[in-house]
């Protein structure tokens, strides 16, 4: 007999039938931590905005217009206007700028105020984020007022 220090074609047939198995395992959990992860990231940047949003409230003693949007939070959408340069220094109510209010992935904030597809319920603005699928999902949504 030959000694041979080889691996046979049946071991290497063994070891990737094994790393195929354990990939088929890890995979589908490494891909449910990113949503998992991608939810939670998009659910703490809807609290920032929901305060930076009463904060807005507090100093102007209104909302931002649908028209003005989340921008507003952003960069003062009245320049002009008497009552939004008394408090031009407060700008912008979000430390993080537009990246606060862009989504990392799906699709972008949706906010209404008055809130239009809750307006029979709710009196002040909806924020809504619809997931990566692109469907509502409660998860993501805010809704003020009553």
């Amino acid at each position: 007999m030959r000694k041979s220090s080889a691996f046979t074609m049946m071991e290497i047939m063994v070891v990737l039938g094994l790393i195929v198995v354990i990939l088929m395992w890890v995979i589908p959990k490494i891909q449910e931590f990113t949503v998992k992860s991608q939810a939670a990231q998009v659910q703490f940047q809807m609290t920032d905005i929901q305060s930076a949003l009463q904060e807005y409230y507090f100093e102007l003693g209104k909302y931002p217009s649908t028209r003005e949007g989340l921008d507003s939070l952003v960069e003062n959408p009245k320049p002009n206007d008497e009552r939004h340069k008394r408090i031009a220094h407060k700008w912008p109510f979000l430390k993080d700028g537009e990246t606060a209010i862009t989504p990392k992935s799906g699709s972008e904030f949706i906010y209404n105020s008055p809130p239009e597809k809750y307006k029979d319920k709710y009196k002040f603005y909806e924020l809504l984020w619809f997931g990566p699928s692109g469907e509502e999902d409660d998860r993501y949504k805010i809704i003020m007022g009553h």
